[in-house]
């Protein structure tokens, strides 16, 4: 991934809860001041946000740029750019014209984000796993159930044998007899899901491939999985306009996988969609 697409006050956004107290200070600085980071040394940083330089450090790495030069590049590249997150959480009282601008701006933001987050390399990965899979299953508790069904309906429709039960048992039960030939692609906003970090362990343990799509950060499900997709999290709200927001991020990925894998096997994939269309069409004729 370039520098350029990297945005740093996002991914700051996203760990912040998670972060030692020490990398915490400095992220919650550079959150606060982010137009004057560009101009201070690591050294500058350091002392404003009462830390130590080697904190600074340890924050680059936990959002995942190479240094403090590479911060700070990006930070000036945001600022040029007029960059300003946008996300709301609802308050008392309020008219449905504001409801509707601020969850407009919650989902255009996390959208946004996650695209410019995504890893191509993973992406590619993802997409070679589910063409040479002979079985894709896929699971999701509660709202990712949604994200489970939507990954079902969408390769279904180009051929493949791709099962979703939302049944924890069921699955434990059929993962732990499954062939080496297979995928496990589950689904955790939080990453942190116990019935999902079991089912993975099961999976890996009968040899399937294992894919996680979780929000951005060090969460148990990304370090387990062979291959981790992550969306931008947005922030924590009361009313939870923020998991509405995830569970759209969370679709967006699996739009963006799967009209990169069409794109990638076009011939085929076109036939087998106009000829799951055409079948649906003729199922539904009235006689």
């Amino acid at each position: 991934m370039t520098t350029t697409t990297v945005n740093s006050l996002v991914r700051i956004e996203s760990v912040l809860d998670e972060l030692p107290k020490s990398e915490k200070k400095v992220a919650q600085y550079i959150l606060d001041h982010a137009d004057e980071i560009v101009r201070m040394t690591v050294h500058e940083l350091a002392a404003n946000a009462n830390a130590s330089s080697s904190a600074v450090i340890r924050l680059c790495r936990s959002i995942g740029v190479a240094g403090y030069s590479e911060l700070k590049l990006s930070l000036s590249s945001q600022i040029s750019h007029s960059f300003k997150s946008g996300y709301y959480d609802i308050e008392p009282n309020e008219t449905v014209q504001s409801i509707k601008e601020k969850i407009v701006s919650n989902s255009v933001e996390v959208i946004k984000e996650t695209a410019m987050e995504l890893d191509e390399t993973i992406i590619h990965h993802t997409i070679e796993c589910i063409k040479n899979a002979d079985v894709i299953y896929v699971y999701g508790l509660g709202a990712s159930s949604l994200v489970a069904d939507d990954i079902m309906q969408k390769w279904s429709r180009l051929g493949k044998t791709v099962i979703s039960y939302q049944d924890a048992h069921i699955y434990a039960a059929i993962l732990s007899g499954s062939s080496k030939n297979c995928i496990f692609f589950c689904i955790s906003n939080s990453g942190e899901t116990p019935e999902v970090l079991r089912l993975v362990d099961i999976a890996k343990e009968s040899g399937c491939q294992t894919i996680g799509l979780s929000r951005f950060g060090h969460n148990a499900l990304s370090q387990k999985v062979d291959l981790s997709l992550q969306h931008v999290r947005a922030p924590e709200a009361q009313f939870r306009s923020a998991a509405t927001s995830s569970i759209f991020a969370q679709f967006l990925t699996v739009d963006i996988i799967f009209y990169a894998y069409v794109s990638k096997y076009y011939d085929d994939s076109i036939e087998k969609i106009i000829n799951s269309r055409n079948a649906v069409l003729n199922y539904t004729q009235r006689k």
